[in-house]
């Protein structure tokens, strides 16, 4: 194989390009000018010429179509430096034994994959359920807790503001906002429910 050769061979984009393509899988001639987007007496001129280089071979499958696919390993070094310059290609062919090692890795590999996504489906069914055991429960609390608070209160504005607390402490003025009534009314409130015990003060946010 000749070097400098295959260098001119590679410089084409469209060249590399087939050969990115093809290191994926055989492709057929269609596929090939669809995929690169590149007029077809083209396509067949950089694959005549990535043929005759040992590059890429082709072959028919059970229904005649023609395929092309990478022929072999091939290895292009290129050393440069200040005091010489050099180009060197040869074939890199892996043994029967190692290709049959990498297969029979690559499905080890794929059995443990299908093993791992098996046991997070698991276990996405397990917090799935989970989920609705916390909601279901979460409801239920908050059934019971609206309750006691409406037994609690003295009126509704009390009510109203015992069940805003139920979800976190909150100042005065939040709490008026949010219940849409003066500020003055829900301080009043608040005073009257620290009386019996109900909800305290921490610097400005109150809770239950």
């Amino acid at each position: 194989m000749d070097p400098i050769e295959l260098l001119d061979i590679l410089g084409n984009e469209n060249r590399r390009r087939i050969l990115q393509l093809l290191s994926f899988r055989p492709f057929y001639f269609n596929e090939i000018a669809k995929r690169l987007d590149v007029g077809p007496k083209a396509i067949i001129d950089h694959l005549d010429m990535l043929e005759r280089a040992g590059l890429i071979e082709c072959y028919h499958d059970q229904s005649r179509r023609k395929y092309f696919r990478i022929a072999r390993n091939t290895v292009l070094e290129i050393a440069v430096s200040p005091h010489s310059y050099g180009v060197r290609a040869y074939r890199s062919e892996g043994s029967p034994e190692s290709r049959i090692d990498d297969l029979q890795e690559m499905n080890q590999d794929i059995k443990l994959l299908k093993s791992e996504l098996s046991l997070l489906e698991d276990k996405r069914r397990d917090l799935r359920r989970l989920m609705n055991e916390l909601e279901a429960r979460e409801a239920e609390i908050k059934q019971k807790a609206v309750s006691a608070v409406r037994s609690y209160a003295n009126d509704q504005l009390e009510s109203e503001i015992l069940t805003a607390l139920l979800s976190g402490s909150s100042s005065s003025d939040i709490l008026a906002e949010k219940l849409e009534v003066p500020e003055i009314l829900v301080d009043d409130r608040l005073r009257r429910l620290e009386s019996r015990g109900a909800v305290r003060k921490r610097g400005k946010e109150w809770s239950i």
